[in-house]
């Protein structure tokens, strides 16, 4: 685009009357503070500047002249420089006294990273201030000194306004108020909007909070486009004001707008409504418009609506919670890394989904700290100019920092590292349709993380979901509930098979690969063919039913790469119960036991559950595992499978002559006599059946009834018929305890095979032996009614810490004499 010409009047007014417009013709734009026109077409964040001053002019009650703008310190060399500057009173800038504001404005976004704005932090702590304000055109954040500890700030609730100056208790407040106060505060604000729809509309808990997501997600849609900047009464006064008699109510409009704009994302349906009036809507967005959500932090955001979404439904949808100090727990233990793909198959309401996100996030956001510290380091080494030093650092920090972004401005993936953690790593899926949305509201509350998470039952295949694709599974399965073999593939919503182009399409511009077309047409002749889910497993195959956390166990393994981790929830008695050994040793055989942590009673009591629980971590076996697995069992069978053989042996030759005579001297005479004409009955020796597929363990001995062998001369045909006529007379006698002493010779067989199994598995133990970590905290930062943070007790840091020198003991070779100082783990 042509430059246009440099404007040479002055408005009338400092801003436009548009609300969060400015004057600007062309590539020039006004500039109040310095009154002048400047050119901005290489210069965005002269944009985002004027637009703050603006803000500050507005909605704090500054005025200009207690302003400036491009503000350096006189200290030298690479003095600290300030966007905006402002001070208590006009004198006091005249004065040049210590200003009461700085401002450093950027043109990213992302969320604040507090480093990023070290040239406002400098000029605060050099010029006397005690607030600095770190800004972007999406975030904003305010950070106070600290007393006492030059250098070092912590983030405060809101900006001071011009009037707080002169209110010392007012300020106090301001200055007390701490970020956390701030998300304590947006929980109580949905809290009172709960009530609202609760007494007006008499909604229950559920429909409530529905309508309370909507409404939280129109506020987003508005907010986040960046084109009409904090949604508030005023902005729906004025959607008001040009909106004709045919058109929808405007909250209605609106809410149509967001589900279009979240329609990738599967959170509404097409028949969704708000079902409430203009009144309660007008009233809710009244609560909330002290809070801009597109400038509110994750953490806030995130952590608010977790909190009000467990409190809410702690009764009605509580076994879809894991206490979050368990699940921050698990997924440290397990570290994800970045470009690792997570699943959870029960996902509940997202919380390992969420960690394991924010823990990958967490570690990108080093990562680029550490290169713009280097590129920092690299550009003022150079010995530039001044300003040209501060655009390369600008340029350079911008530019990393696009790696932070989650997704596009259209709610579309973007090609970022954060972009390619939310979009291409993160996947989860749940069976009820609330506990599905909620999940990808509370991902998207937390940061986003969303678009890999499904309304679909966990145990099928869905999207990017299937066999030997995850590099880690976390998950907290369903506990008390069966799958029946009257669950069909395709029978309900929630087993569905997609057919339609859209999802085809979709899934093979995500490049699934073979594997995936392997399991969706697998899935498509299973729901043809109304196969029952459990047939698709092994434990499942034939079964009426099976408890759905096994089936979860073999969903887990399934889903994992050979090598890959999983942490799961289980019942104590899958650990413990006889009855469970066959799942135990079935699970043994296929990946390796990495830690057990027992969990207290009161974990999951303010969920209204009353079972006891442990925490599992496996790891998958590789194939050299598989192999070094299969190789301890062709050993344990060639050393010990001989000895037991004998042991059969010489039980068969105790018995066989017994149960074929019963015992009977007459019928032991008769067939001594038979035997010399060349007849005889004797007890075939055993042999082996077919063990079942699951658990290993030696093939069971079988043995037959007794049976007639031989060849009589034609000359003693009639006198052996008579002999074998007696015979049978005298052991029909007999019969019973014949037969009773081949049941006690199968009872025989039955306890060598027992012991063959017992022993196999001891010396397949031995030769394929391990370390395992057990644990049992008697606290884990939750009380038996659901409290958590920083005043509940809890052993899990230091749990953490002891799995960490387990990790790194094993990692130098296991060594006895190094083990470290905590009880040595049990043997697998």
């Amino acid at each position: 685009m042509a430059k246009t010409r440099k404007p040479t009047h002055i408005p009338s007014l400092p801003f436009p009357p548009t609300p969060d417009a400015l004057h600007q013709e062309g590539n020039w734009l006004w500039i109040p503070v310095r009154k002048e026109w400047r050119d901005v077409s290489a210069k965005p964040e002269e944009i985002v500047r004027q637009k703050f001053i603006r803000t500050l002019v507005e909605h704090y009650g500054y005025a200009l002249e207690q302003m400036d703008q491009e503000r350096r310190t006189q200290h030298g060399h690479r003095s600290p420089r300030a966007d905006i500057v402002v001070w208590q009173s006009v004198n006091d800038r005249l004065a040049k006294r210590s200003p009461v504001l700085v401002v450093e404005c950027k043109t990213d976004t992302i969320e604040i990273q507090e480093r990023d704005y070290y040239q406002a932090a400098s000029y605060t702590v050099a010029s006397g201030c005690e607030i600095f304000i770190a800004t972007n055109q999406r975030h904003t954040s305010v950070f106070k000194l600290v007393a006492r500890t030059p250098g070092e700030f912590v983030a405060i609730n809101e900006i001071p306004a011009a009037a707080d100056w002169g209110d010392a208790k007012r300020l106090k407040e301001v200055l007390d108020s701490l970020r956390a106060f701030n998300r304590k505060e947006f929980q109580d604000l949905l809290f009172v909007c709960h009530s609202i729809l609760r007494d007006v509309h008499k909604m229950d808990p559920g429909r409530a909070f529905d309508t309370i997501s909507k409404i939280l997600f129109i506020k987003m849609y508005v907010e986040r486009s960046g084109q009409h900047g904090t949604f508030t009464t005023d902005y729906l006064d004025r959607r008001a004001a040009v909106r004709l008699p045919t058109d929808l109510a405007v909250h209605d409009g609106l809410f149509e707008q967001t589900k279009t704009f979240y329609r990738a994302d599967d959170l509404f349906t097409a028949a969704d409504k708000l079902d409430i009036s203009e009144g309660t809507f007008r009233r809710i967005v009244k609560e909330l418009e002290r809070f801009d959500l597109s400038k509110t932090g994750d953490d806030i955001k995130g952590l608010a609506f977790e909190k009000f979404l467990g409190t809410t439904f702690r009764g009605e949808l509580g076994q879809f919670f894991t206490p979050r100090p368990v699940v921050e727990f698990m997924v440290d233990l397990l570290n994800p890394q970045e470009g690792q793909l997570i699943c959870d198959p029960a996902s509940g309401s997202g919380g390992f989904l969420i960690r394991a996100f924010e823990h990958v996030r967490a570690q990108i956001v080093a990562d680029i700290q550490r290169q713009k510290d280097e590129e920092r380091a690299r550009i003022e080494a150079l010995g530039l100019p001044e300003d040209e030093e501060e655009r390369q650092i600008e340029e350079a920090f911008s530019c990393l920092n696009t790696q932070l972004l989650p997704s596009g401005d259209d709610n579309q993936p973007i090609d970022t590292r954060v972009g390619r953690l939310a979009w291409q790593c993160i996947y989860g899926t749940d069976a009820e349709p609330r506990a599905a949305r909620t999940a990808k509201m509370n991902m998207i509350m937390h940061g986003d993380g969303h678009g890999g998470i499904h309304y679909h039952d966990g145990l099928l295949d869905i999207n990017g979901i299937f066999n030997g694709r995850f590099d880690l599974v976390l998950t907290n399965p369903p506990f008390g509930s069966n799958v029946g073999s009257d669950q069909i593939v395709g029978g309900s919503d929630e087993t569905r098979v997609p057919v339609d182009s859209a999802y085809l399409q979709r899934c093979h511009e995500r490049g699934y690969g073979t594997s995936w077309e392997e399991s969706h047409h697998r899935l498509l002749q299973a729901a043809t063919s109304k196969t029952p889910i459990l047939d698709l497993f092994e434990i499942g195959k034939g079964k009426n039913n099976r408890p759905t956390e096994l089936i979860f166990v073999e969903r887990c393994l399934n889903l994992l790469k050979p090598g890959g981790r999983m942490g799961i929830v289980l019942p104590d008695g899958n650990l413990n119960n006889p009855s469970l050994a066959w799942l135990r040793r079935w699970a043994e055989g296929r990946a390796k036991l990495l830690a057990v942590v027992s969990l207290p009673e009161e974990t999951f009591r303010s969920s209204n559950a009353t079972v006891k629980a442990s925490l599992v971590f496996l790891r998958k076996f590789t194939d050299e595992e598989t192999a070094q697995w299969e190789a301890a069992w062709a050993q344990a069978h060639a050393e010990l499978d001989a000895g037991f053989d004998t042991q059969r042996n010489d039980a068969h030759s105790v018995y066989a002559q017994r149960i074929v005579s019963g015992e009977d001297a007459e019928a032991t005479r008769l067939l001594a006599e038979l035997a010399a004409l060349g007849l005889q009955r004797t007890l075939l020796p055993w042999h082996r059946g077919e063990a079942p597929a699951y658990p290993r363990q030696a093939k069971p001995t079988m043995q037959g009834k007794p049976v007639w062998l031989g060849e009589v001369a034609k000359e003693h045909k009639k006198s052996a018929a008579e002999l074998k006529r007696q015979a049978a007379t005298a052991l029909a006698g007999v019969q019973k305890h014949s037969n009773s002493l081949l049941s006690e010779l199968k009872a025989k067989y039955k306890s060598i095979d027992e012991a063959h199994t017992a022993a196999l598995w001891a010396r397949v133990r031995e030769l394929f032996d391990y370390p395992v970590f057990v644990a049992a905290p008697k606290t884990v930062g939750i009380t038996s009614t659901g409290e958590t943070g920083e005043g509940v007790a809890s052993d899990l840091p230091d749990l953490l810490k002891a799995y960490r020198e387990f990790e790194n003991w094993l990692a130098q070779g296991a060594q006895p004499e190094a083990t470290p100082n905590f009880p040595v783990p049990s043997p697998a």
